[in-house]
């Protein structure tokens, strides 16, 4: 009778251990070793909390939250992925909830919401990448994004799609801002192949498919140790910052832990994590990730995050994906 008294107070406890086990839910575009790193970090810091992850492409976690919203029931506690454009439609329509994290404070005001709806977690850069087993001599490298529209790059570039990709969609919005639809005209006629998201641009670089490719460094940065034919390009016209956005999704009940969340992304381990990752963070202070230059090196030269470009791209974000798929896909 004193066993069973035993077990049936173990398995009570461990009934109540599981009731008063809280848990969060992070959608996310970054990769899986990323959410496993952060995840191990995380688990040492917050005793009692379940993580649960939802790692997919920016544009399928947007379409998974936007279903989620139509149905009336959303498990996304955390969003982190890279279509600022998207939270920017999100904070308008009242699905975010407003913290700003002090931790964040000293992110730059162009790489947050001014309201608090978001802030960059951490910065993916769009550089050139090119296999130097095809091109042999760095005299005949690509030096920029513009030049990729030129006819001697027919049959040799790869890009993502902006509509599975948000850092392609991101760097298509910066390129037809500045170079028009022209520019993306010309790539369609040097039989440029827009496919899927960044993972697969460096496969077709690195089997040859494609010459060179538009890719975010971290790609890169991932692969040159045990593969030396990838070389990077800081292209002349700027890189293009995009910004893994990380925001809360507004529901009922307490935003305390969430809150918690966000501030730990930002302490040093939260963004040691992303540097890892090859990413650089937002925050001054922090190393540029392994193999890459300092931030300040490349941010003076970058395409500018301005508000007017923010506020028009948001509006125009649909109208862009379908004008790219015609030029591209029909």
């Amino acid at each position: 009778m004193m066993k069973l008294w035993l077990v049936l107070l173990l398995l009570g406890g461990c009934v109540a251990s599981k009731k008063n086990e809280q848990e969060l839910w992070i959608y996310t575009s970054m990769y899986k070793d990323t959410v496993a790193d952060l995840t191990r970090e995380l688990e040492k810091d917050f005793p009692g909390v379940k993580f649960n992850w939802y790692q997919a492409g920016s544009e399928e976690i947007a379409s998974k939250v936007n279903a989620e919203i139509m149905s009336g029931s959303i498990k996304a506690d955390i969003l982190i992925s890279s279509d600022r454009f998207w939270y920017e439609d999100l904070a308008a329509s009242g699905k975010l909830h407003i913290y700003q994290s002090a931790n964040s404070i000293n992110v730059p005001i162009d790489l947050k919401n001014p309201q608090g709806f978001y802030t960059a977690y951490a910065l993916p850069i769009m550089v050139l990448c090119y296999n130097n087993e095809i091109i042999k001599d760095n005299r005949d490298s690509p030096k920029s994004f513009s030049e990729m529209s030129e006819p001697k790059w027919m049959n040799q570039y790869t890009t993502g799609s902006p509509l599975a990709s948000g850092t392609s969609f991101t760097t298509m919005a910066f390129l037809v801002e500045k170079y028009g639809w022209d520019y993306i005209k010309a790539l369609r006629k040097n039989n440029t192949i827009s496919e899927g998201g960044n993972s697969g641009v460096i496969r077709r670089i690195q089997n040859g498919e494609r010459a060179v490719g538009q890719v975010l460094l971290e790609n890169i940065l991932r692969l040159v140790k045990q593969d030396k034919r990838l070389v990077t390009v800081y292209p002349s016209d700027g890189v293009i910052f995009n910004a893994n956005i990380m925001a809360i999704v507004k529901k009922e009940g307490s935003a305390e832990l969430k809150e918690r969340f966000v501030d730990w992304m930002y302490t040093k381990k939260g963004q040691d994590a992303a540097i890892r990752s090859y990413m650089y963070s937002p925050l001054p202070g922090y190393q540029a990730p392994e193999g890459a230059p300092p931030l300040e090196e490349l941010r003076h030269s970058s395409f500018n995050w301005s508000g007017e470009f923010l506020k028009k791209t948001m509006l125009d974000r649909n109208n862009l994906k379908e004008q790219f798929t015609k030029i591209m896909f029909e």
